[in-house]
């Protein structure tokens, strides 16, 4: 091997430096609980493969299942929340509600049964009246918190209608339409967090960093303990190009929840790869690897710092690969065989196999 083909090598791995940095983690974290029971339809038998919804009613969210042959159902993965439970009936145009504000806690099952014959029997045509001993003023109190308690509903019914709609146009990478209709929910309902998080995700995919960021902003005044938005917030702010106000947005994440240093020290490495600072993006990728030493990402850009500086042997020209360097590239490919720089490490690998 000659000098000069040293020096492409060199060039390689600096376009794999370049290219192969851009991708970031976002933080995101799982809880979640259940609601299961069984419902007997009008004429007292199990509702058998009825669709039961649960919908949110802290935050838009809505999921699905259906009962089996005996009326019995079980969502065990539910976000922790609270919910309203309907379930569709045949005949029926609108889904029957069994449950209000059904709360779902981290790691328990609530019970909740239903018989739509004895709920069809006690119905009553339109809106319930007051019940009885109220005064006029708690009747009027009363019919005014059902009327608003109504429109709530209404309201989160068409934020989950858009929620749906924004799923199906991100899955298409129509991000245009995306936004457009997470722009609508966020002018309907500008209360909630995860409306303006959905609508920063949107901008991002979008490559419009900019409106990124002021709408994490928005996500973040809201939920101002939401580490995760903050990480997320640094890692737009770094796609615009603003790289002391992204490492202070991770520097802050970290601060406010210590498990976000992983994410923040990755992040921030990508950062100083893309910005070509080789020894500031190996001495973040250390600081990772010592209290993450199995990520297969870091181990393998850690290998490419490593061999951006390399030296040749001043007799054959034949390049002098560290040996650490090796070593974390076969690490990061047991770690992850098919990971998304498998292939690259394996070339790179071969590339420093001794010539025959």
């Amino acid at each position: 091997m000659t000098m000069k083909h040293f020096t492409r090598k060199l060039g390689m791995w600096a376009a794999v430096i370049i290219v192969g940095a851009l991708t970031v983690l976002t933080a995101t974290a799982q809880t979640s609980g259940g609601i299961a029971g069984q419902i007997k339809g009008v004429d007292g038998k199990p509702l058998a493969k009825a669709q039961v919804e649960f919908t949110r009613t802290d935050v838009p969210g809505t999921y699905q299942i259906k009962t089996n042959k005996d009326g019995k159902y079980g969502y065990y993965t539910l976000p922790t929340g609270t919910y309203n439970v309907a379930v569709e009936v045949p005949g029926q145009k609108k889904p029957v509600t069994i449950g209000q504000r059904v709360r779902a806690n981290m790691g328990e099952v609530v019970t909740l049964n239903a018989d739509l014959q004895k709920m069809e029997e006690q119905s009553n045509a339109g809106m319930p009246p007051p019940p009885p001993g109220m005064t006029p003023e708690q009747a009027a109190a009363y019919q005014k918190a059902l009327k608003d308690k109504e429109a709530a509903n209404q309201k989160l019914g068409k934020l989950n209608t858009l929620l749906a709609q924004n799923k199906q146009f991100v899955d298409a990478k129509q991000y245009d339409q995306a936004i457009a209709v997470m722009e609508q929910a966020t002018a309907l309902d500008a209360t909630h967090d995860v409306l303006f998080a959905n609508l920063a995700e949107d901008y991002s995919d979008a490559k419009q960093y900019d409106k990124a960021a002021d709408a994490y902003q928005k996500a973040i005044a809201l939920a101002p303990n939401n580490a995760s938005y903050v990480t997320n917030l640094g890692t737009v702010l770094n796609k615009e190009g603003k790289t002391a106000d992204a490492n202070a947005a991770f520097a802050k994440a970290v601060a406010m929840d210590p498990t976000q240093a992983k994410v923040a020290m990755y992040n921030a490495a990508v950062m100083q790869l893309n910005a070509g600072n080789i020894d500031g993006a190996s001495a973040t990728l250390d600081k990772l690897l010592v209290i993450d030493p199995n990520n297969a990402d870091a181990l393998y850009y850690k290998a490419i710092c490593l061999l951006s500086k390399a030296t040749a042997d001043p007799k054959t020209g034949s390049l002098i690969a560290p040996p650490e360097a090796v070593t974390d590239l076969q690490k990061s490919l047991q770690i992850a065989p098919n990971g998304p720089n498998a292939a690259t490490a394996k070339a790179t690998l071969a590339s420093l196999a001794p010539s025959k």
